[in-house]
């Protein structure tokens, strides 16, 4: 892994609904997190809205995923990826939310978190979501953000 990336992966044993599991680095910061998505979702709306130039900065692309629903006062959320302009130049912010699961309420207090966040070029994000629709199809193995480094 670079110093600066995020690496996505998918894994599924039905037609649409599968596990995409995000790895993420930035330096000396790390983290990988996972949830279901039904790819024909993600495809049709997150890689859909990350073609958009230029991306918003209010309602910016966003992925999230985990157990229950927003709102749901057990709401979890595992993973979340948003993608939004950073300043003037162009550079992107990629923000990379996740999460462990925690399965019983006394276990809240166990739940590890990490957000690393990383520069981007819109280059390197077309070829990002070209990976990763291909990933989602299952003619790609891994799909590869590749952030600035300073």
């Amino acid at each position: 892994m670079s110093d600066t990336e995020l690496r996505v992966v998918y894994w599924t044993d039905e037609e649409y609904t599968g596990q995409i599991t995000a790895t993420v680095k930035s330096g000396q910061f790390s983290a990988q997190g996972a949830a279901w998505f039904d790819r024909t979702h993600v495809k049709g709306t997150f890689l859909t809205a990350l073609r958009a130039f230029p991306l918003p900065s209010v309602g910016p692309p966003t992925l999230a995923g985990g157990f229950w629903a927003e709102g749901d006062p057990r709401y979890q959320c595992h993973l979340r990826i948003t993608i939004k302009p950073h300043d003037s130049r162009g550079t992107l912010l990629v923000q990379v939310d996740v999460s462990s699961e925690v399965w019983k309420t006394p276990d809240a207090d166990m739940q590890n978190s990490a957000t690393v966040r990383f520069r981007a070029e819109y280059a390197a994000l077309d070829r990002f979501v070209e990976e990763f629709e291909q990933v989602l199809d299952g003619t790609r193995d891994v799909a590869i953000l590749k952030g600035i480094t300073n």
